[in-house]
């Protein structure tokens, strides 16, 4: 089996390694209070992904690591974790390329530990204007960094005022809840898929 995969293309992973479950237990609510309430009514959601990346061709990814770097995609497409990978329906040719040339100016962008911190403030006072407002220039976190690439590429915001309020499970509940704007490429463990 072959994926479809295009330049532009977004993708999502899951991990069970200690700190993506740390990142995922973060994700389970916008605040603590909230994780609280659900808990507690048992409403809690299940995080499914936690990190975020773009493919800039079909072998070839970019990501934000320590820094942003583009690498291929052997390793991501030959996990044993479920990856899911979606498009815009209907994208044209020229904004796929405007979206790869907007992440490779971005190369070497460090990682965001401003953006870290002002999500944990949002997370534990409920006051959003922490994530909302407050990061530093040119460093993000993976899901932030891909979302600064579609917002300043060809202004997609996935249903956010700001690129930086938005979460990889915030994300795939917009994928979920708007079918017809998000084509899945690929929804499975690509190992597992790949080599069936």
């Amino acid at each position: 089996m072959e994926i479809n995969i295009q330049p532009g293309d977004i993708f999502l992973i899951n991990s069970d390694k200690t700190g993506a479950r740390i990142v995922k237990f973060l994700q389970t609510a916008y605040t603590c209070w909230l994780h609280l309430w659900r808990k507690l009514r048992r409403t809690q959601e299940t995080v499914a992904f936690y990190h975020v990346g773009m493919f800039t061709n079909k072998d070839n990814i970019i990501e934000q690591q320590g820094k942003v770097i583009e690498r291929d995609s052997k390793k991501l497409l030959s996990t044993g974790n479920r990856l899911l990978i979606f498009r815009l329906k209907n994208i044209s040719l020229a904004k796929q390329n405007a979206l790869v040339y907007t992440a490779r100016e971005s190369l070497g962008g460090g990682y965001g530990v401003v953006s870290c911190l002002a999500k944990f403030l949002t997370w534990t006072t409920g006051i959003i204007y922490f994530a909302r407002y407050i990061h530093y220039p040119n460093t993000e976190i993976c899901i932030n960094r891909t979302m600064v690439w579609y917002r300043n590429a060809i202004n997609v915001k996935f249903g956010f005022r700001t690129p930086w309020e938005i979460t990889t499970h915030l994300l795939y509940k917009e994928l979920l809840k708007n079918p017809d704007k998000y084509i899945i490429v690929f929804d499975g463990i690509p190992r597992d898929e790949l080599n069936a």
